[in-house]
């Protein structure tokens, strides 16, 4: 029987960390409904808490004063304000939202994402509701290996030759 470890709370680096590669895989199209998805998911006023850090970081005229999730999506695509985000007390929320939004999840469930699955870490199979399991109970290929062909060999032809 497989044990589950338990659950601990991630850390605002670790939450950073699990944005970062979400981020570096999925495309723009998805990362820009991911972040709108975050934004709705937190409540308005941390949202309005977040957007007064992001403005108190950034120029002037880059943050709007009213913004609503499609315009904070908008804004996301412009790296300094993305490292800005990760800088400031409330991004660790945004980027756990980021991860957790269903945009994200649909991408690794049955978008392109989940034809990379096998090169994903257990925590985005998880996010994405793919069981993971060590391939073949830890055989990582499907041929025999050289002790496996040299019986099968030696079977068949009735060679004796040690391999």
């Amino acid at each position: 029987m497989k044990k589950r470890r338990a659950q601990h709370a991630l850390t605002p680096d670790e939450q950073i960390a699990r944005y970062a590669h979400v981020l570096g895989t999925v495309p723009a199209s998805v990362a820009d409904k991911a972040y709108a998805a975050a934004f709705s998911a937190i409540p308005p006023a941390q949202r309005e808490d977040i957007l007064g850090q992001l403005r108190a970081e950034l120029p002037d005229a880059s943050v709007p004063a009213s913004v609503s999730p499609d315009s904070f999506a908008m804004l996301m695509r412009d790296l300094l304000a993305r490292n800005t985000l990760v800088r400031i007390p409330g991004g660790a929320m945004v980027a756990a939202a980021f991860v957790a939004s269903a945009p994200v999840a649909s991408y690794f469930r049955s978008g392109a994402g989940s034809l990379t699955m096998d090169h994903q870490p257990p925590w985005v199979h998880q996010l994405a509701g793919h069981e993971t399991a060590p391939v073949d109970g830890g055989r990582t290929h499907h041929r025999y290996g050289i002790s496996g062909l040299a019986s099968l060999d030696n079977e068949n032809t009735g060679d004796s030759r040690d391999w």
